[in-house]
């Protein structure tokens, strides 16, 4: 049986990852009923207050069924991090590899309160960061590959949007796009990180335009 186990996880690597990170967060979510509540997430954000409007307008407060239908949305989303770590992980060495670090947060990165993460706007927007950063470093790995036919100026647009939408949850994460901006600029690659700012700039720029007509003052929340 262990053998059978070590060779599907060394043909389909990312399927038994994904296998055991739904198996955790299936049952943090049907036994843990502690976690991922409001009461343990303290930090202010607008994505915290965009979840306390929706369970407000749908009737819910903080009943046991609303804890465990949090916990689900929170599990759901964290699944999505793990697989872009995996992928970055596996740009940058080999799927052994890829998979062993990828496996850290599949245990730990449930759901806020829960392991390594102890904020909402953390959780949230680390999914955005990471499909961002993982745009951009696949197209800058074939353009140094000299597959430049399959390297597109959208892309790096859509990983701007990405990183954009990720400051406006996370906002501390803004240290890591200035850091993924200058990267490209230190590989020359200056088309690439002028797309990406641009796709920053109308990310903000879409939000902030949204704040505004709902009358919302993002400064109240921003707390890095």
């Amino acid at each position: 049986m262990l053998q059978k186990l070590k060779q599907f996880k060394a043909k389909h690597p990312f399927t038994s990852l994904m296998l055991v990170a739904i198996a955790i967060r299936i049952l943090a979510v049907i036994f843990v009923p502690g976690f991922g509540s409001n009461h343990d997430i303290q930090q202010p954000s607008l994505i915290q207050v965009f979840l306390e409007w929706l369970k407000s307008k749908v009737g819910m407060g903080d009943s046991q069924g609303m804890m465990f239908l949090s916990r689900a949305f929170y599990a759901t989303i964290s699944i999505f991090t793990v697989s872009m770590v995996y992928r970055i992980c596996d740009l940058l060495s080999n799927k052994d590899k890829a998979w062993n670090i990828a496996l850290l947060p599949a245990i730990c990165v449930i759901m806020p309160s829960f392991g390594i993460i102890d904020n909402v706007s953390f959780f949230l927007g680390l999914p955005l960061l990471l499909y961002g950063s993982n745009v951009v470093l696949r197209q800058q790995v074939l353009r140094d590959a000299n597959l430049s036919q399959n390297v597109h100026r959208s892309s790096f647009l859509i990983a701007g949007l990405m990183l954009g939408w990720s400051i406006c949850i996370w906002y501390a994460s803004a240290l890591v796009v200035l850091s993924i901006l200058l990267m490209l600029c230190l590989k020359r690659n200056y088309k690439g990180a002028l797309m990406t700012f641009i796709g920053i700039v109308i990310a903000l720029l879409l939000v902030w335009a949204l704040l505004m007509i709902v009358n919302v003052n993002p400064w109240r929340y921003i707390a890095l």
